[in-house]
């Protein structure tokens, strides 16, 4: 999980430099996101990320841009604006999940308890 909330953290530090918004999406996102598999996040922002990935890859590339310049310079600023929004969301979703603690696991227990919890030779 370090992995993917050091990605996120990235983008984020991305995502508040220089330049205008939507320099700053194509590069957090292409740089840092865009190759980030959906099998690495949590499962409960799976689905977020990737209408995240679909709403910032749907324009075919003309020429050498990719498809995330593509897609993004088609936007408006408000709409930019909103998926960077999203990659701030899904950053504090994950260091949410990440903090939480694994599920404990059921494991079978002895048949028989050990001589030294039992205290008998």
């Amino acid at each position: 999980m370090s992995h993917v909330t050091d990605r996120f953290g990235a983008a984020i530090r991305t995502l508040v430099g220089d330049g205008p918004l939507k320099q700053r999406l194509i590069r957090a996102f292409a740089e840092h996101l865009g190759d980030l598999d959906n099998a690495d996040l949590p499962i409960a922002a799976r689905r977020e990320f990737m209408d995240l990935k679909e709403a910032l890859q749907r324009r075919s590339p003309v020429g050498r841009e990719s498809r995330v310049q593509a897609t993004v310079q088609k936007m408006s600023p408000a709409e930019a604006g909103g998926h960077a929004g999203t990659i701030v969301q899904l950053y504090i979703a994950v260091l949410g999940l990440a903090e939480r603690a694994e599920p404990l696991k059921v494991v079978n227990s002895p048949k028989k308890a050990p001589r030294y919890l039992t205290n008998r030779p």
